[in-house]
Order: C-alpha cells, then structure tokens, then sequence
C-alpha cells in the first residue's frame, strides 16, 4: 500500500494492479472498497483491452491474442518506478507470461498525482519491441454511492458538462459484445442521468464518441467529478443486484461491436504504436 495525499485528500494506492484504493476526504471514503456480493473490484486498468473481445480471441496485425475482459494488466505484476509525497508512478513491462496474452513488447506506466482535492491518473504505454501493436486503454473507478448520510442512491445525478450528443449503447449481458444497431436514451435531460438501481439491469451504459468531457456524480452535496479530455469514451456502471457504488469509466476504446470482425487493428478506437513510439492519456478526479 503507498499513500500520497494533499491539504485537502489523501490517496492510498495498490502495487497489485497498479490501482486506487482509497480517496478520502473530510474523512469519508470515496472510492469503492469492493464487497463480493455486488463487485469485488475498485478501479482495475483495462489494457491492452477494455471490455472484451469476442471468443476473448482476436488477431493483431496477424498475430494472435487471446485475453479475457479488461485485457492482462491488471493481472500481472507492476512495480514502484518512482514516488513523492503527492505523487507514484508504477511500471509494467512486458513479460514471456504477458506475450503467452498478447504477443508484443510494451511498457506500461501509470502514475497518480495529487493537487488540492483531484487525483490525476495518467497512463503512458511504449512500444519497447520491434513490431507495432494496437491496444485500448482505460480506467475503471467506482465510487461510492450515496456519499451523504441522508441520501439514497436515487437522489444522485450524473451532470454532464454539456449535451450529451448520442443515445448510448450497450454490452450484452452475458457475453458483453455490443450490438452497434441499438442504442438507448438513459438520460433525464440533454445532459443529466437521474440513477436508478434498474438502470443497469441491462449492464453498462457507453456513451461513445461523446462531446462533453467531464461529468458530475451527486446529490447536491459532496460528489465526485471526473474529467476525461483524452478518451473518446464514458461508460457509467453499476451492479445489476443494487450495489452502493457508480462507475465511471473513461476509455479510449470499447468492447467489440457486432460489425466488427477479428482484427484488433480495426476495432473502433484503437491506438497503433510504432517501435519506440509513446503515446499518454490522463484523467482527473475531483473530490467535492
């Protein structure tokens, strides 16, 4: 466990995955602390994955990849590259294990760093091999929902910062592939969500390609906001048994869509990485 913290929140972090495990401030908790019953996770990171691929089988640029949902980084080992007071970067490099998944040589870093009351994670991948590779990258943070004593789950909105331009879709239940023909209108106004526990009977709801980047979980007293500039993707989840908690989860990419065949390279929002090519995303959490 490694804590960074400022004036205003403290941060703790997992070397297991490389994740947030707890975002305190005032003296309430909130982040997720994972309960079996609803989820066990908290905020896992999706690569080279987010979501699934179908089969959990696919071919990059000819080469085959086998992974199940949210890819294989949140599985295998990260260790502590560099740390500060308000700050920890941890680094995965690719492994003979990892390539069994997906055959590439990469390095993954993630680093948390905190200012005033947000916590800011940026994810810097590195094509370390001799062959380019396509990945998706993503987080998962679930918060805790209701934060306020008082509240219930369905006092809670999630506000956007402007209109939402698009119905969102969804991942089947059972396998989570996304049918592209079917879209669904969740949304209370043009950019609010009004929560209801029944919202999720039909898993997550993804809003692609989406125009606002930055959205707000609350009641009216504390919440959370998160801002997500560089991914094109917001999923917003909970369990489908009415677990206290919401996701939201910026990606750069989602799960594979019904008019999508094998080839990962092709898949919507994929980012290809030349030999010795870098590329980095960051998202900001802002505890209110």
């Amino acid at each position: 466990m490694i804590e960074i913290k400022s004036s205003q929140i403290t941060v703790q972090c997992l070397l297991e995955g490389a994740m947030l495990h707890s975002l305190v401030k005032d003296g309430t908790e909130y982040l997720w602390q994972g309960d079996p019953e609803y989820w066990a996770g908290q905020a896992p990171v999706c690569f080279p994955i987010a979501g699934v691929l179908r089969g959990s089988k696919a071919l990059a640029f000819g080469k085959p990849c086998s992974m199940n949902r949210h890819g294989i980084a949140r599985i295998n080992p990260f260790s502590v590259l560099r740390s500060g007071p308000n700050y920890v970067s941890f680094i995965q490099n690719s492994t003979e294990k990892t390539k069994e998944s997906f055959p590439f040589d990469y390095s993954l870093e993630i680093e948390y760093t905190v200012i005033k009351s947000s916590v800011t994670t940026r994810y810097t991948v590195e094509n370390t091999g001799k062959e380019r590779f396509p990945f998706v990258i993503g987080g998962h943070p679930a918060f805790n929902c209701p934060l306020d004593k008082g509240k219930s789950f369905e006092d809670y909105r999630i506000s956007f910062s402007s209109p939402v331009n698009a119905k969102c879709l969804r991942p089947d239940v059972h396998s989570g592939l996304i049918d592209i023909s079917k879209r669904y209108d969740v949304l209370s106004a043009a950019d609010k969500i009004r929560l209801d526990h029944s919202l999720f009977d039909l898993d997550a709801m993804v809003f692609d390609d989406i125009a606002p980047k930055s959205a707000l979980l609350s009641a009216g007293g504390r919440g959370v906001r998160i801002d997500y500039q560089d991914f094109d993707n917001l999923l917003v989840w909970s369990s489908s048994n009415g677990g206290s908690f919401v996701a939201l989860e910026p990606w750069t990419g989602i799960s594979t869509c019904s008019d999508e065949g094998e080839n990962m390279e092709e898949k919507r929002g994929m980012t290809v990485l030349e030999p010795g090519e870098r590329a980095s995303f960051a998202f900001k959490i802002t505890l209110i």
